[in-house]
């Protein structure tokens, strides 16, 4: 057979076949028994539009739309698929916040605040146990905050330093004066409970100088500086701010309060090294260095507290401060300390309600602010047979806390899931390099900033999530995506064509 006849007969039969399928009935011939003779329609036969009808099905008014309108059609479908992620995350992934009611939105008036942070000043306090001595966690924390927000200045901090930290070296003459605490052993308590916002006080009987020296190298650069200082005493005193070896003494201007009383003043520049004198007896209750604007977050660890010390501290040392300081997260971070007495479930309650009214005292200081509790890490003992485990009250005292966080309506986050659950405190000391210490309860310095570090990148997440649903940042459309939107247009044209040639 000829080419030319070849071409002939095949085209022959593919017509002939299409006069089947456009003449045959839709439903077919009944050939008796049940069965019945069917021939695939031209659409079926033909098969080439049948992806691009499935995809303007859906979208019934594409064929309307300008490339503009097309675009945004396709970056709502991808804003979808970004909202239905997070929300997977929330409740799925052991780092994730829990939220009172689980609203996604209980967060956004910190991120409100912290974004107004360019033009007045923002105050973030963590109050924790042992966990956060030396500014562990802290550190990282504000560093992060005051990167992504604006500030400087390491913060609150006592005028007695009697744990080193990695933030401020402070010296005081003379070395002995008396220092009274809300918290820890009996015989630190004072003669009252005036302790104020640091949970202690510094007793002045007569004189004092106190240095200070903002450190931190590289990592905790902008804690190392700061541009305002603010002296909170008892009682009137007099204080004195030199700076530099040489410089001559200023009296520090008396700037609020009747009692406590609070001497502040801004320097106009970033220093790092100050020194106060303290003129006349009085009770120093804490020392801000901070930046005139932006965020200052305080690191308050409250070494063998469960917390409950908080709630004996007199109102009237707490509330100037409170209602001074623009304060828009307070971080608790305790459970610890409690484990030797929980040994059953009524305890275990009791615990509970304790965390709910410690959250709802913050709640009354500091109405505007959002609370974030914290639970207590992975921690380890010998077991009866002799070997290292979990103790195994910690999942359901996390479990306790998160509910009663949740209920006071503040947020939860796990630190014992997020770090690994049960065990996960061996792994941490036994990593190389080590993690966690050999009393199997403390982080090192790096498995601090690790754990800080995952602390942070949760609440920038929920942050970004923040951005996103108030459509202050959208999902990245790549290049596939607006190529595709640019040639839409023809396939449109072409899918036209094709629905025009089916008889």
């Amino acid at each position: 057979m000829k080419p030319r006849q070849l071409v002939l007969f095949f085209f022959s039969v593919l017509a002939g076949l299409a006069l089947l399928c456009v003449c045959f009935p839709p439903d077919g011939f009944p050939l008796g028994g049940g069965i019945q003779l069917r021939f695939p329609s031209l659409t079926e036969v033909m098969g080439g539009h049948t992806e691009l009808e499935e995809i303007y099905e859906e979208e019934d008014t594409l064929l309307d739309l300008t490339p503009e309108e097309l675009l945004q059609m396709r970056q709502e479908a991808l804003n979808a698929k970004q909202i239905e992620e997070f929300r997977t995350y929330c409740e799925t992934n052991a780092a994730r916040i829990y939220m009172p009611d689980n609203d996604e939105t209980y967060l956004d008036g910190l991120w409100e605040t912290l974004q107004l942070a360019s033009t007045k000043h923002v105050r973030i306090m963590h109050y924790g146990d042992s966990q956060i001595e030396c500014d562990r966690i802290t550190s990282l924390l504000r560093q992060k905050f005051q990167e992504e927000f604006g500030g400087i200045g390491v913060g609150l901090v006592p005028a007695l330093q009697t744990i080193p930290t990695f933030t401020l070296h402070s010296s005081i003459i003379p070395d002995d004066v008396p220092q009274y605490l809300s918290y820890g052993p009996a015989d630190k308590r004072g003669a009252s409970n005036f302790y104020g916002p640091l949970a202690r006080v510094t007793h002045i009987p007569e004189h004092a100088t106190i240095r200070l020296v903002g450190i931190g190298g590289k990592d905790y650069s902008l804690a190392s500086r700061f541009s305002r200082i603010t002296v909170i005493t008892r009682s009137p005193a007099t204080v004195l701010l030199r700076i530099g070896e040489e410089g001559e003494a200023q009296e520090i201007p008396f700037s609020s309060g009747g009692e406590p009383c609070f001497y502040s003043i801004s320097m106009g520049r970033a220093i790092s090294k100050a020194t106060l004198e303290v003129e006349g007896e009085t009770d120093i209750l804490g020392i801000q260095l901070d930046g005139q604007t932006g965020v200052s977050m305080d690191n308050i660890p409250m070494r063998g507290s469960s917390g409950s010390n908080l709630m004996t501290i007199s109102r009237s040392s707490l509330h100037p401060f409170f209602n001074r300081e623009n304060v828009a997260l307070v971080i608790l971070q305790f459970g610890g300390n409690s484990m030797p007495y929980l040994t059953n479930s009524t305890k275990l309650h009791e615990f509970k309600e304790s965390t709910k009214q410690l959250i709802r005292t913050f709640q009354q200081l500091a109405p505007e602010a959002k609370v974030l509790f914290i639970g207590p890490a992975d921690m380890a003992r010998n077991g009866e047979n002799g070997e290292l485990e979990s103790y195994p009250i910690l999942p359901a005292l996390n479990d306790s806390i998160r509910a009663a966080a949740n209920e006071a309506g503040a947020a939860f986050w796990n630190m014992y899931a997020a770090m690994g659950g049960k065990g996960s405190i061996i792994r941490w000391v036994n990593a190389n390099p080590q993690l966690a210490g050999e009393d199997y309860i403390h982080f090192t310095p790096l498995g601090a900033k690790k754990i800080a570090q995952l602390l942070y990148d949760t609440l920038h997440l929920y942050y970004r999530f923040y951005l996103f649903r108030t459509g202050q940042e959208e999902v990245e459309l790549t290049a596939e995506d607006s190529a595709a939107v640019n040639i839409r247009q023809e396939e449109q044209d072409e899918y036209i064509q094709t629905l025009e040639a089916v008889p």
